[in-house]
């Protein structure tokens, strides 16, 4: 049985490492930063994440992509379907564009910092830093598997192009700036840690996953866009439910640095941000970076970001209400036919009241208001999903509404359903071959140990 055990072992080892499969969305708490430089008109701290080398149906289920868990945090928050990047290949002039407003003339260019015509005028050129640290603000970028701060080589799966920060001469040759410019830590323990206060948290952070995790190398697992979807559906929602996103007015992007004569992949989430938006505006690179200056009341750096369109579509007036569905969460396996929905509301004013329904047209009083609980609701069983609809409604009339979309698998009393293997987060194929190898050895163990018959007398 040796060998049971350890195929045992490998197997449920992996439940730890199998993101959740659900969406988390967090609460807000209308607080403000102290430092009044960072408030800003929508958010007042914002995570970007640079995802590489896809277009949007690449991703995107509804028109024939395969990244469940981010387009599942697309329709749930907003998506930019028609976000040209830069309109520039490769990698670096499009991550360039995000940070210093121009690809520099460095089309078809990929090399390190200042060793080029291209790149020796970014050397010297204005970036977003300046900007932000003229108005006052902060800010930190967080690179996965760099070796130090501000590393300007290759290493590993640390690609310095995917690093624009150190392109700019008055960040990598400035020891203050480039200690803002560090390595994200093991699971990007680095962010999340900082994310858990708002003394540690700066208003503008950046974060450049490795090769393996941003889609731009499979690295083994035999599907660049399964594995960097996973590993989103791990890290985001630790993201959306940190201190920062739970209690400040703060905003996630997760974009793409290039595609390939399609529109990419631009979500946004956060407790600021509208729910099941969707825009088909023709945005670019400039865009997102135009939303920062305009949020923050930045100067812009050039003609280009001065004249792109912002992004401000995507975050929600304040005179609507916020409201989260804390459980249960996006696309949850359930193994019982009802559930209570609980979650939060808030208002600049006041909450009057919260109604849940599962059709959007009959609803129920929910008990509460800024932490509320709906009575138990009934589920359709089997394979039917459930949309679950929580409305808010302020004293001014105002209402918002968010849903979430459940399944129901009751458990069939003394039987184990398989469909737990949903909740735990092991996809079914694995624990039907699991079952089939364990049952083999045990088979074989067994004939084996079989005393042999004896011979009629």
């Amino acid at each position: 049985m040796a060998a049971v055990t350890v195929f045992l072992t490998v197997i449920f080892s992996s439940m730890a490492l199998t993101p959740p499969a659900h969406t988390v969305r967090a609460a807000l708490a209308p607080t403000k930063p102290s430092n009044p430089a960072s408030t800003g008109v929508n958010f007042d701290y914002l995570v970007i994440i640079l995802m590489e080398n896809h277009n949007l149906c690449d991703i995107m289920t509804d028109c024939g992509g395969t990244a469940s868990f981010m387009t599942s945090l697309a329709n749930d928050y907003g998506v930019a379907r028609g976000d040209r990047y830069c309109n520039v290949n490769p990698s670096l002039p499009n991550y360039l564009c995000l940070t210093g407003a121009s690809d520099f003339g460095c089309s078809g260019y990929d090399g390190n910092p200042n060793s080029n015509a291209c790149t020796g005028v970014a050397w010297n050129a204005p970036n977003i830093v300046d900007r932000l640290l003229a108005s006052g603000m902060t800010w930190k970028a967080y690179m996965e598997d760099m070796p130090s701060n501000c590393y300007d080589q290759n290493s590993g799966n640390y690609a310095v192009r995917h690093n624009p920060f150190v392109y700019y001469n008055d960040i990598r040759s400035d020891a203050t700036r480039c200690a803002r410019v560090v390595p994200a830590g093991s699971s990007d323990a680095t962010l999340l840690s900082d994310l858990s206060s708002t003394s540690s948290a700066s208003n503008y952070m950046w974060l450049t996953p490795n090769k393996c995790n941003d889609m731009h190398s499979d690295c083994g697992s035999g599907n660049e866009i399964a594995a960097g979807d996973a590993y989103l559906w791990s890290l985001v929602p630790r993201i959306l439910t940190s201190n920062v996103f739970t209690t400040q007015r703060a905003a996630l992007v997760i974009t793409f640095d290039e595609g390939y004569g399609q529109p990419i992949y631009t979500a946004w989430a956060g407790p600021v941000v509208k729910t099941g938006h969707s825009s088909t505006v023709a945005y670019t690179h400039f865009s997102l970076l135009a939303t920062v200056e305009s949020n923050w009341n930045l100067p812009p750096l050039n003609v280009n970001d001065t004249n792109a369109a912002n992004m401000s579509e995507f975050f929600s007036p304040s005179t609507f209400p916020r409201i989260v569905i804390t459980s249960p969460t996006y696309n949850s396996v359930l193994t019982s036919s009802t559930v209570t929905v609980t979650g939060t509301a808030n208002d600049d004013v006041a909450v009057q009241k919260v109604d849940v329904s599962t059709d959007g047209a009959n609803w129920t009083q929910a008990s509460g208001t800024t932490s509320w609980s709906s009575p138990m609701i009934a589920l359709k069983a089997g394979v039917n999903t459930t949309t679950i609809y929580a409305r808010a409604t302020d004293n001014s009339g105002n209402q918002k509404t968010v849903r979430v979309t459940v399944t129901a698998q009751p458990t069939v009393p003394g039987t184990l359903p398989l469909p737990f293997a949903l909740v735990v987060g092991i996809p079914i194929a694995l624990v039907v071959a699991a079952v089939a190898v364990v049952a083999f050895l045990w088979r074989r163990r067994r004939s084996r140990e079989k005393p042999p018959e004896r011979e009629a007398p």
